[in-house]
């Protein structure tokens, strides 16, 4: 039975803070910022901490302009001399023709070479990891184009490798950093990559992958720019609307009755609920906010975590984000989709999301908005240890400040 596990529209509203500037190449792939005051009174809803799917958000900065970070992805961008770097790929609305108000990701080939490719060619690999497991097949769909001198379109100059533009599923093990055990690619230009730009995207899809090996825990998928070089004009690339289906072992548990969304009041009680068809055998775990540990009972506050329905108890702010049931059996498991929880009537302090690389280290700044103050660092040192990593400004302050990442090394 075909189970998708991540749709997007790509047009989840803007609740992030990026800020631009000569300097962006330094900065991280992505940092996402709570549009909520410190010390308030709102809602917090589960798409302003967390988003699980493949949905590509923008990032405005202070001066208007859009910079590298569609949220919850990561961008891994190298060049062939400079080694790597944050502004491979860009977040904007002109590159959305198919839900209009959403975002699409351009890649920039212009920015990673010099001397027609010669001596310095970009590699980009745009992706999100989730959750998958041995046995699972998987198929990833999107919208991509080039423009007409796109470097993947035409032959590679002397020294040079043929550029290319891919759709890729790769599994992963547990491995810090992952170990790629296998993988499914889609050449877009042999495929028919359309070339007028984002007006012409087309649908690609991949070949449905094999079974994922053995100590599978993980599917990342996206869009993989290979040695791409600058042209004269009119050369980048586009993706945007992915979509990926998995199809679990056959026997194992089917998920007849998805969990819904809550929303409840300052210390109410949420519920979740998943229904499958086959129960013999079957065991239950949730999961927060793409967490690799599963949720265990808490005296008076989480209960039945591992039964069909988990119950959260005197909600609060610690508890708002996106639940998912991992429904498993002998033959192999499935997933739910992954729905919010959002709380009524909290105050809350910004939380700073950074995605990028497990092991690279970042420096967390501050400025003030009224007065415009400098650049102050809020954190001197970050190693993110999981991604995407938030951390809280709980100073009381965060309601008139912005926020960046830097990227140390």
């Amino acid at each position: 039975m075909k189970i998708t596990t991540m749709k997007t529209g790509l047009s989840l509203r803007l609740r992030n803070a990026f800020f631009g500037g000569s300097s962006t190449k330094q900065w991280s792939a992505l940092i996402a910022v709570l549009g909520l005051l410190a010390g308030g009174t709102g809602v917090a809803r589960a798409n302003d901490l967390y988003n699980p799917d493949l949905d590509v958000l923008g990032a405005v900065g202070a001066n208007g302009q859009i910079n590298p970070g569609p949220d919850g992805w990561v961008i891994d961008a190298n060049k062939t001399i400079s080694g790597t770097f944050a502004d491979g790929a860009d977040s904007e609305t002109w590159c959305n023709v198919q839900q209009p108000g959403g975002w699409g990701v351009f890649f920039k080939p212009f920015q990673g070479s010099t001397n027609g490719g010669l001596n310095d060619l970009l590699t980009v690999k745009f992706y999100q990891d989730t959750p998958s497991s041995p046995g699972t097949k998987c198929t990833l769909s999107g919208y991509a184009a080039g423009e007409a001198n796109f470097s993947a379109f035409l032959p590679p100059p002397p020294g040079a490798s043929q550029a290319k533009a891919l759709f890729v599923i790769e599994f992963l093990d547990g491995a810090n950093p992952p170990n790629v055990l296998a993988s499914n690619a889609l050449n877009l230009v042999t495929a028919g990559l359309p070339n007028g730009g984002p007006g012409s995207m087309a649908l690609f899809t991949t070949l449905q992958s094999p079974p994922a090996p053995a100590n599978t825990v993980a599917v990342r998928a996206g869009a993989f720019l290979i040695d791409a070089y600058s042209t004269t004009g009119a050369q980048s690339f586009f993706v945007d609307a992915f979509d990926l289906e998995s199809v679990a072992p056959a026997g194992s548990p089917v998920i007849t009755n998805q969990p819904s969304g809550m929303t409840v009041g300052l210390g109410g009680t949420a519920s979740f609920t998943v229904g499958v068809s086959n129960t013999a055998g079957v065991t239950y775990a949730w999961y927060f906010n793409g967490s690799a540990t599963p949720l265990t009972d808490s005296p008076g506050h989480i209960s039945n975590s591992a039964t069909r329905t988990l119950t959260i108890t005197g909600a609060s702010a610690a508890d708002v984000g996106h639940y998912q049931a991992i429904v498993s059996n002998g033959f192999g498991l499935s997933r739910s989709t992954s729905v919010p929880l959002a709380v009524l009537g909290i105050g809350l302090d910004p939380a700073i999301t950074i995605t990028g690389k497990i092991g690279d280290t970042y420096r967390v700044d501050y400025m003030t908005v009224t007065p415009a103050g400098p650049w102050t660092p809020l954190i001197s040192t970050i190693k993110l240890t999981t991604s995407p990593q938030t951390v809280v400004d709980s100073s009381g302050l965060g309601s008139g400040r912005l926020y960046r990442a830097v990227f140390l090394h």
